[in-house]
């Protein structure tokens, strides 16, 4: 008896602690660097996965996690504990022989009281759709925002390869912003364009920001320091401006195009994901079955995409095995798609589009409204 009061007592004082505690800051530190992990997780692989969907003329998908409750409650659980006792009678000399009369048992019934905390987190999931949304994903990225990005630290050949079909009279796959062309995209001369673009940036002979007579107008500037005035002139003439000027202004308007202004034509977010989808690796069965389809040239040979247009900006691997080393990967159709977490150029890409998705569908995303589902856990 006296052990259960000992018990008893102890599972009061559990109980006495538990209220005593801060368990606030506790839980914060528990839970939030995990369910932050979590989502980052999660949000990626959807990313992914519309994008193999994509590859494959499936629909995307887009699910949001709109709110998550950790709720927590002290319990204490009172109950009694069973215990059997066995053991063997004595032996009885009768003569010669021994003999032992059997195996005996009983049951023990005591008082048990267990301490815990139960967790009940609540989560709700928010589809991303509506008229504004799929406006969002259908309307070309707005110029500011597309020349935005590349005055914060991104490549200006990463987002003008990305999210720009044409840059005056040349042309960036324009067959390619929707699913999978059957002819060869057009894109080498872009490519030369922003491989231009690149050096001079990196030598600092280029520069793009707003017009100091007005500040609504966006403008790139050429600085000739000598070091680059082969690269200076070999763009201008691609892009068919004035030779004689050092300063030009960026438009949207193909209609009226003057010596001194580079119109520029964008992608829509959708355009950018079916671009970028088109070099995701599928299986040979899954082409062989027609499953994808295949781009050809003008010659009737196979255009690999995955090692020329978009996929020098993003490879996604196709393996039948979880891979083992991947930054982001999912499972589609029975195999895996992933991309290498050394891939450090894919990363970042793919880092990139996440940044434009925020970016453009997240605020049509938050103002819509949609059925949310909500997921008690327990």
């Amino acid at each position: 008896m006296a052990k259960y009061k000992i018990l008893s007592l102890s599972a009061l004082a559990g109980v006495c602690c538990l209220g005593c505690q801060p368990l606030g800051p506790k839980v914060i530190n528990e839970t939030h660097p995990a369910y932050n992990c979590a989502m980052g997780s999660v949000i990626d692989r959807q990313m992914l996965s519309n994008l193999v969907r994509l590859r494959y003329r499936e629909n995307p998908t887009f699910l949001d996690i709109s709110s998550i409750t950790e709720g927590r409650e002290d319990g204490l659980d009172f109950g009694l504990d069973k215990q059997e006792l066995s053991w063997e009678s004595p032996q009885i000399n009768n003569g010669d022989r021994v003999t032992r009369s059997g195996t005996k048992s009983s049951l023990l019934f005591g008082p048990k009281a267990m301490v815990g905390i139960k967790q009940k987190p609540t989560i709700s999931y928010k589809p991303l759709r509506g008229k504004e949304f799929i406006k969002q994903l259908m309307t070309p990225i707005p110029l500011n925002a597309v020349l935005g990005l590349s005055r914060s630290g991104w490549k200006i050949e990463r987002v003008f390869n990305t999210c720009v079909e044409r840059i005056n009279d040349v042309e960036n796959a324009p067959n390619a912003s929707g699913p999978t062309p059957w002819n060869k995209p057009e894109y080498e001369a872009f490519y030369n364009t922003t491989a231009i673009l690149k050096r001079l940036e990196e030598r600092r002979c280029v520069s793009i920001g707003r017009d100091p007579g007005d500040g609504k107008k966006l403008v790139l500037s050429f600085k000739d320091d000598g070091s680059c005035r082969e690269d200076i002139r070999e763009l201008k003439n691609i892009l068919g401006i004035d030779s004689n000027k050092n300063e030009y202004c960026f438009s949207t308007n193909f209609l009226k195009r003057q010596g001194d202004v580079i119109a520029v034509q964008t992608r829509s977010l959708m355009g950018v994901l079916f671009y970028l989808s088109h070099a995701v690796e599928v299986p040979e069965e899954d082409v062989s079955n027609g499953f994808v389809q295949v781009t050809v040239d003008k010659s009737g040979e196979v255009f690999d995409w995955t090692a020329n247009a978009s996929g020098t900006l993003l490879k996604v691997h196709c393996s039948d095995k979880r891979p083992e080393h991947a930054y982001v990967s999912t499972r589609y159709r029975g195999h895996w798609f992933y991309i290498n977490d050394n891939d450090l150029h894919s990363k970042s890409t793919f880092m990139f589009i996440s940044t434009l998705f925020n970016l453009q569908a997240g605020e049509a995303s938050s103002a819509d409204i949609a059925p949310t589902l909500t997921i008690p856990v327990n």
